[in-house]
């Protein structure tokens, strides 16, 4: 297995984090493998937010955390719309952001980074956006790094606060969000087992 190959399979989506800073030049190194992603017409119209206060990381779980609420009261009337809404991982994870205890939202990680584009940038801008996620999560893997995927985070576009907070124009919408951290040394789990019966179609 080549070095590739073996940092791929190594990643982890890792939820739980001590409490230590990433080095400035890590992170200037993370955004530059993400510069480094493909793009549509190579228009690169991914711009990174990097919020590395822990405060405001924050607060902006908390507005992640209100606006979650809202959406578990109204979630009988909005599995209707939204089918994807009745799918019990779904549910489940709704239940947990609201149950627990702490940072459920972006567990405690130093480092919270957004992607966006202008909305303007057309249909292909949330793959070149999730291009770039892919990049800098490989790289923080190949440093020793850990790191998560944040599907809801993009709910911060729907908050004035939120907006604010992360300096966040108008005209931008949110593709993407990673947190980053190192984690506890027994955070080393197995790797999942993967589909190997997910191939539709070879034409050869």
């Amino acid at each position: 297995m080549n070095e590739i190959m073996a940092n791929i399979k190594s990643r982890r989506s890792r939820r739980a984090f001590v409490d230590k800073p990433i080095p400035e030049e890590i992170i200037e190194d993370m955004l530059e493998a993400a510069r480094y992603a493909p793009s549509a017409l190579n228009k690169q119209p991914s711009r990174f937010i990097v919020v590395s206060n822990k405060e405001i990381i924050l607060r902006l779980s908390g507005i992640i955390r209100s606006i979650t609420e809202k959406i578990a009261r109204l979630l009988p009337l909005l599995s209707i719309i939204q089918p994807e809404l009745r799918d019990p991982r779904v549910v489940a994870a709704i239940q947990k952001t609201l149950s627990g205890g702490g940072d459920t939202v972006f567990y405690g990680a130093p480092l919270l980074i957004l992607i966006a584009a202008e909305k303007k940038a057309g249909r292909y801008a949330v793959k070149d956006c999730s291009l770039a996620a892919e990049n800098m999560m490989l790289y923080a893997n190949s440093v020793g790094i850990g790191s998560c995927f944040i599907g809801r985070a993009d709910m911060l576009a729907m908050s004035k606060q939120g907006r604010e907070l992360l300096g966040l124009p108008p005209q931008y919408k949110i593709h993407a969000a990673l947190v980053f951290g190192y984690t506890p040394a027994a955070g080393d789990a197995a790797a999942p087992q993967r589909m190997r019966d997910n191939v539709l179609k070879w034409v050869r």
